[in-house]
């Protein structure tokens, strides 16, 4: 089949019972990409291009699976995030693009730094994919990043990652939160942790179905892990040291009250694309 029929087939696959309520036209334009493995202006310019047999059951297999619910970058194995692309599957949490506008942030208060002290440590806690420490490991390759994980499944997709971004100055360490690590060593902290309550109706099928669970919810009305690297962070992080948070859509205060009862300054929280407090950055004013 050419690209031409398969355009032309695209809102009958969309109007087809199974498929009306998961499937875009830009997911299967997605899907014709990754299965010919061909830019995008390729694909407007050539609709005489037949795919070949393998690329005919690939392209079939992705509607598929797009089909039964499965997200995109679950499908395609890959998510784009900040400037960059990261190999992920049902282990990782997807990378969200609201989560890119920790990254900036995160560089300009390290710039400052890291000018001040000539080095910088940045812990990545529960990196998943890897995709905040490893975006931000590639942007400033004079800072030193740990990428921390738990789970080893999580843990072989950000060792992939880690291994096709070929860098220098990334370490990867298996820890239960902040469990492994030495006392007054990191100059930033960042994490995305789980912060949804189990109770949630909030959550979209399509999450709730195929990501991975410990990555999404946690106990204590979604509270606990995120108090738990508060916490934790005090004597992990430096005097000064900042601690930088994604935290769900109605956390932000209690997450202000905890790090206020456990010495950090300079709370600010940041907003996402919704204009909900999705972020909160803190100084760690006194070691714990």
């Amino acid at each position: 089949m050419n690209l031409k029929t398969i355009k032309n087939n695209i809102d009958k696959i969309l109007k087809k019972e199974s498929y009306k309520n998961n499937i875009t036209r830009r997911d299967i334009e997605f899907c014709l990409l990754e299965s010919i493995q061909r830019s995008k202006s390729f694909l407007l310019a050539h609709d005489d291009y037949t795919l070949t047999h393998k690329e005919q059951n690939k392209f079939d297999y992705f509607i598929y699976k797009l089909s039964q619910g499965t997200p995109l970058a679950y499908v395609l194995g890959n998510q784009c995030f900040y400037k960059y692309k990261y190999f992920v599957n049902k282990n990782v949490l997807i990378p969200r693009s609201e989560t890119e506008i920790l990254i900036p942030k995160i560089l300009d208060y390290g710039d400052r730094i890291y000018k001040k002290k000539k080095k910088l440590t940045l812990i990545d806690l529960g990196a998943g994919s890897g995709c905040i420490g490893l975006s931000i490991a590639k942007e400033r390759e004079n800072w030193k990043i740990i990428l921390s994980e738990k789970y080893t499944g999580a843990a072989k997709i950000l060792i992939k990652n880690y291994n096709n971004f070929n860098l220098n100055n990334c370490y990867i360490v298996l820890s239960n939160w902040l469990k492994a690590f030495d006392d007054n060593i990191a100059d930033i902290i960042v994490s995305n942790p789980p912060y949804i309550s189990h109770n949630s109706a909030c959550v979209e099928n399509s999450v709730k179905n195929f990501e991975p669970m410990n990555a999404l919810y946690s106990k204590d009305m979604g509270f606990h892990d995120i108090k738990k690297i508060i916490l934790e962070s005090k004597k992990v992080l430096n005097k000064d040291g900042l601690l930088f948070l994604e935290n769900g859509y109605n956390q932000s205060n209690r997450v202000i009250n905890t790090l206020r009862e456990n010495s950090y300054e300079d709370i600010n929280t940041i907003l996402d694309y919704n204009n909900i407090c999705r972020f909160t950055l803190s100084r760690n004013a006194k070691n714990g």
